[in-house]
């Protein structure tokens, strides 16, 4: 029987608009911006991720047939690939730019030049974003296989366990790296790969999202008053890491904080390209606008698009455009 959950849409919805937040920071208090995008808005990613985990599992398992299953997974991951290609090609102007809008390649050429593009559209799919956040979809495909393919004969429990001792062992390489010598000498080897925006983030919190599914019914009979309290403890610890990390001068990044599906794919993709054109206008163009401003004018526009692409998505020469969210 196929279950909705229509609250699930609601926070893949919220999530979104965080992460629009998170990129574009529109609050004019500094304090704010951080508490409200950069800690609490942190949850948006592993929670799109779990539920990327959670709704396949509760697919597969209304197929009885084993080659069903495996077929609708590689299904799953050929759709994920479609997005991932749309939003490339819709990109491709975006991908030699910067966040504040200035060209990536220059003053490179011959060799060098080749090798930069090579890691660019190629390599930095498995390590990072061919195109300015590209990574979480790629970090998806990567994520599913390995979660749903390569672990489908392991036991969701065994899987748990694994996504559990997982997470340790990346927390330990994003939060105490620098005190490890040879953390420190790998990563330096390797400066292009960002482990908090790759794969390796997105297999643990999918395979939490399949364990909440397999084990639904049990997770159900957690009193709310708990989960609440929960949320509520880890807000606080949000905003304690946040300052702690500012009291000690080091700049916030990814690499530092661990707290840190239609729509809310659309959103999710297609703030990048308004976030750089916002930085051109202001950088070319003699028109000055704050950050709050440009997060309204960011989601009306992007509300506007998915409501006109949505209505060519059926069209024979508009197929594409459907995999834009």
């Amino acid at each position: 029987m196929i279950r909705k959950y229509d609250v699930l849409d609601a926070f893949r919805l919220i999530a979104a608009l965080f992460v629009v937040g998170i990129h574009s920071w529109p609050l004019p208090d500094l304090n704010s911006n951080i508490i409200l995008f950069q800690g609490i808005g942190r949850f948006a990613v592993p929670f799109f991720l779990m539920t990327s985990g959670f709704l396949l599992h509760k697919k597969i398992i209304d197929l009885t047939d084993k080659k069903e299953k495996i077929v609708y997974i590689w299904l799953y991951i050929k759709r994920l690939f479609q997005f991932y290609v749309a939003w490339w090609l819709l990109y491709l102007w975006l991908t030699p730019l910067k966040w504040g809008g200035t060209y990536r390649f220059e003053s490179q050429h011959g060799m060098q030049l080749l090798k930069s593009l090579f890691n660019q559209y190629i390599l930095y799919f498995f390590t990072g974003s061919t195109f300015i956040g590209s990574w979480y979809i790629s970090a998806t495909i990567i994520g599913v296989i390995i979660v749903f393919v390569l672990f489908r004969r392991l036991s969701v429990l065994l899987q748990l366990l694994i996504g559990i001792l997982w997470l340790g062992i990346l927390l330990i390489v994003l939060l105490q790296g620098k005190q490890v010598a040879m953390i420190t000498v790998l990563l330096s080897q390797t400066p292009q790969i960002l482990p908090a925006e790759t794969f390796l983030v997105a297999v643990p919190f999918i395979i939490f999202g399949r364990a909440i599914a397999k084990y639904e019914e049990k997770l159900s009979h957690i009193p709310i008053t708990l989960l609440v309290s929960i949320v509520i403890v880890l807000q606080a610890l949000i905003s304690k890491e946040i300052f702690h990390w500012r009291s000690m001068g080091t700049a916030i990044s990814h690499e530092q904080l661990f707290f840190a599906d239609i729509l809310a794919s659309f959103v999710y993709m297609g703030q990048f390209g308004l976030l750089i054109l916002a930085s051109i206008v202001r950088k070319h163009v003699d028109i000055m606008f704050s950050n709050w401003t440009m997060y309204v004018i960011i989601l009306l526009l992007l509300f506007l698009m998915f409501e006109i692409l949505q209505r060519f998505e059926n069209k024979r020469n508009f197929k594409l455009i459907k995999y834009l969210w």
